[in-house]
This record gives structure tokens, C-alpha cells and sequence, in this order.
């Protein structure tokens, strides 16, 4: 199951995917969806759920706070989006 990491700004999303991407990991960058972003950032990380560990860690190593992390459930027209 993917999960989105929702950040107070694009640059700490750019900043934790470019950590990520030093220890050998690429994951997307993709727009927030609207229902989870509430006129926060435009943009987040996606990535499978069993790394859920590693990029919290990431996050606390080089200091980009994650405001949230959200579970993607897929629906049968549009994805739900759970809190973790």
C-alpha cells in the first residue's frame, strides 16, 4: 500500500527526497490532494508503506519536520486518504 508524507513546505519535500535519494531510495514527488492539503503545501512524498520507518528517520536526521503521514486507500472512483 502507498502512503503520502505531507511537509510544511515543497523545499523540506525536495530536502527529504534528496536525502533519501543519497541512501539509494527514490521515491515520486507528487501534488497534495486536495481533501488532505487544506491550504498547506502543493506537494508531498509518496512511498510504499514498509519504509514508513525509514523516511521518518530520514525526516528527523536532516531536520524536515512531517507534519502528517496518510495511509492511500484506494476507492472505487476516487483514493481515501488515511491518517497515520
Amino acid at each position: 500500500m502507498k502512503c503520502i508524507a505531507v511537509l510544511e513546505t515543497g523545499n523540506y519535500v525536495y530536502k527529504l527526497e534528496s536525502a533519501l535519494e543519497r541512501k539509494g531510495l527514490k521515491f515520486d514527488i507528487v501534488s497534495t490532494p486536495c481533501n488532505v492539503a487544506k491550504g498547506g503545501c502543493g506537494l508531498c512524498l509518496k512511498f510504499p508503506e514498509e519504509y514508513l520507518p525509514v523516511v521518518r528517520n530520514v525526516a528527523v536526521e536532516c531536520h524536515t519536520p512531517v507534519k502528517a503521514f496518510y495511509r492511500v486507500v484506494p476507492g472505487f472512483t476516487k483514493n481515501r486518504y488515511q491518517r497515520i
